[in-house]
């Protein structure tokens, strides 16, 4: 260990799992510690880009999960986390500039109320005259599959087919129509959520390289459904003579 800390000797990627080991972390500390190990070792550029992706991944991967209660109550209306954001990023707690600047018209009040509950909630809090937020980086439990969850969903497909007017810089739709083996579908939804991770990896990497410029709070959503009706072997079968 001496010799590595010295710079006389470089740490492989085997002992870097052996030194995760005995640093006591956890199995996907070690696995970082490892791919972080791999990327200051690589000799070539196209190393050093796969395993600086491989450490943004991994970093999107390590978000911090939230608990059905919390993740209830930041669902429970498309403002809340909108709010939540603004405040950060305008730093500022000034009930109608947030207003004048959300997307749908928010009563003062419901601000006011939302920016108190978000502060009870440790959600939002000042600190030496800047606003920070507790729920930043967050992942919602797959086990929010509740009316809350279908009815966020609803609100913010709302708000998109009203942003279809928008310039078209200022936001970006796309669709694909394709036919899938049904019985894959699982390893379709995996794929989805690598590519969010990866989106998330990206806006985090850029965020904190660019405080000082202006910003503005998006939102991104993935849907993915069938357009036909599922139907069993001899409804098919109907259908097909």
């Amino acid at each position: 260990m001496k010799h590595v800390i010295d710079g006389t000797r470089n740490l492989s990627p085997e002992m870097g799992i052996k030194f995760g080991v005995a640093m006591d972390l956890d199995s996907k500390e070690v696995e970082y510690f490892e791919t972080l190990v791999r990327f200051s070792q690589a000799s070539s550029l196209e190393e050093k880009t796969l395993y600086l992706d491989r450490l943004r991944r991994k970093k999107a991967r390590a978000l911090r999960p939230l608990g059905i209660a919390d993740a209830v109550n930041l669902l429970s209306h498309w403002y809340v986390v909108a709010i939540k954001e603004l405040v950060v990023s305008l730093n500022s707690v000034d009930t109608k500039l947030i207003g004048k600047v959300l997307r749908k018209k928010i009563s003062d009040l419901v601000i006011e109320k939302t920016i108190e509950d978000l502060q009870k909630l440790g959600w939002l809090f000042e600190s030496e005259g800047r606003w920070g937020s507790q729920a930043t980086q967050i992942q919602f439990p797959d086990e929010v599959r509740s009316y809350v969850v279908r009815s966020f969903h609803r609100q913010m497909l709302e708000l998109g087919t009203e942003a279809l007017e928008d310039e078209l810089d200022e936001r970006e739709f796309g669709a694909a129509v394709f036919t899938f083996p049904k019985s894959e579908f699982p390893k379709l939804k995996s794929k989805i959520k690598d590519m969010q991770l990866e989106l998330v990896s990206f806006v985090q990497d850029l965020a904190s390289q660019e405080k000082d410029r202006e910003s503005l709070v998006y939102f991104f959503g993935v849907q993915c459904f069938s357009l036909q009706k599922s139907v069993d072997s001899s409804s098919k079968k109907e259908i097909m003579s």
